[in-house]
Order: structure tokens, then C-alpha cells, then sequence
């Protein structure tokens, strides 16, 4: 029975991993809707050591965008700039805890 189980248990969790959504590679346009240009985000620098719903909290509902939940100018700012909930405050804002890499505003909002 020990063995069903542990094998059942394999299957599955290879499973998962098959159906698993790989990041999208390369840079994406990351929607805006206030007054700077939009920014661009690159799955690739900021997949290392992070699961998908470090960033991405309602995942299990399969909607990966941002502007799914996050649709208007207000909405948008706070789910990355605002102090220690938005995604890209906590690790690119000078005043966070947890800064990696301090960025400005024209780092990501060129235009």
C-alpha cells in the first residue's frame, strides 16, 4: 500500500510540474493606466530564488496580469510602488527593509 501511494504521490507531482506555467521570457509591457509610460518587466532577472506568488498573490486563479485585479491608475501605482505591499517597492525603493537594487522612476517609466 506504502508503495501505491509513494508512487501515486510521483505522479501527481510530476503532474503539477507538467502543467506548471513557465514565465514568459524576455521583456513584457506591464499595463498602465496613469499619466507615465508604461514599463516593461523581465521575468528573467527577477525569477531566481522567488515562486510565482511571491509576486503574483491571486495565482491559483490562473489571471497573471497585474491589470486582471489591479485596472485603474490608483489600483496599479499601489500594487507597485506602495510602501512595503507593493511588488516592486520592497526590493527597488531606498526607504524599504528589504531594498536589493534602488531604482528611479525613469529606470522603469522611460519616456
Amino acid at each position: 500500500m506504502k508503495k501505491i501511494v509513494a508512487l501515486a504521490t510521483a505522479i501527481l507531482f510530476c503532474a503539477a510540474l507538467a502543467l506548471a506555467a513557465d514565465a514568459p521570457k524576455g521583456k513584457i509591457k506591464v499595463a498602465n493606466f496613469g499619466g507615465k509610460e508604461a514599463t516593461t518587466f523581465n521575468h528573467d532577472t527577477h525569477t531566481k530564488g522567488t515562486k510565482c506568488v511571491d509576486c503574483h498573490h491571486k495565482a491559483d486563479s490562473k489571471d497573471f496580469k497585474c491589470s486582471g485585479c489591479h485596472n485603474d491608475a490608483d489600483k496599479m501605482k499601489d500594487a507597485a510602488h506602495k510602501k512595503e505591499v507593493g511588488k516592486c517597492y520592497g526590493c527597488h525603493n531606498k526607504n524599504s527593509a528589504t531594498v536589493v537594487k534602488e531604482l528611479k522612476c525613469a529606470d522603469c517609466h522611460a519616456g
